[in-house]
């Protein structure tokens, strides 16, 4: 759950579920597999209540992420048959807010310009951290291309892993609009990225890292050439950070301080491989 306000839930309903992608639906649904019904809060069977009135929604989840299907199955045990339509869409739409971060993917233009980190943020920021001059780039987490088309503008070639299909979609009608030439996207996550060893001269991303350290800094560091660089270029929020991130820094990666256009503390990681 967040609270960015990213979208208002007003514009959204439970429709957009059907715009996800395994990736997403997986990542909404698999936390209930195996969760007892009865503890289950009032988001919870809000989203059961809708799925048990859009069943034609729940043979798309199941079938699209089928690793979900046990979560699904338990949210429609909490299912509110007899609750008023506007009570539930009154709740539809806190609900829509609770997941914001899940549902704004399914709008990448929406994404561009409410979300902070995106639309205050300085390509130069990601251009002191290391020369990308005709090097071979991959961006991990591309989202919509922040770092990407930033990346593509003096790089040889920018390759861009996204897992959300609404997001690589909009990254490919972006490429046709400019008319980019040097940029591939392709799916992926930083945990397993669908590339040889000793591939890329620098290895980007942002907002991507932090669940798994080890696994996706091994990750990342595996597909890097030796003496390639390693670059976490985060965006540019309104969040208040005392200090770097001690898991990357304590992995010998410096940590880069800036102050962000809407007042945040945003610190970047550089590391050579």
């Amino acid at each position: 759950m967040s609270n960015y306000n990213w979208i208002d839930g007003n514009d959204f309903s439970i429709r957009h579920f059907y715009l996800m992608d395994r990736w997403l639906l997986a990542m909404i649904f698999q936390p209930f597999n195996g969760c007892d019904p009865e503890k289950l809060g009032t988001h919870a069977r809000t989203l059961g209540t809708l799925l048990d009135r859009h069943r034609d929604l729940v043979f798309v989840i199941k079938k699209r992420a089928p690793e979900a299907s046990d979560g699904v199955d338990k949210l429609l045990k909490v299912a509110e048959a007899t609750l008023p339509d506007k009570e539930l869409r009154k709740r539809e739409i806190a609900l829509l807010e609770a997941y914001e971060t899940d549902v704004v993917y399914t709008e990448p233009r929406i994404m561009e310009t409410s979300c902070n980190y995106i639309y205050a943020w300085e390509e130069k920021h990601l251009h002191a951290l290391c020369d990308l001059n005709g090097k071979v780039v991959l961006d991990l987490g591309a989202g919509t291309g922040r770092l990407t088309f930033a990346a593509a503008k003096i790089a040889k070639r920018v390759y861009a892993s996204e897992p959300v299909d609404r997001l690589r979609e909009h990254m490919r009608m972006r490429i046709q609009t400019e008319d980019q030439k040097n940029i591939r996207v392709q799916d992926g996550i930083v945990t397993a990225i669908p590339h040889e060893d000793d591939t890329f001269d620098v290895v980007m991303c942002g907002h991507v890292v932090g669940d798994d350290y080890e696994a996706e800094l091994t990750e990342m560091t595996r597909v890097c050439r030796p003496g390639g660089h390693l670059v976490i270029c985060n965006g540019d929020d309104d969040i208040k950070r005392a200090h770097p991130d001690s898991e990357l820094t304590s992995r010998g990666f410096k940590a880069h301080y800036h102050k962000s256009t809407v007042g945040g503390d945003i610190y970047n990681y550089t590391k050579q491989v």
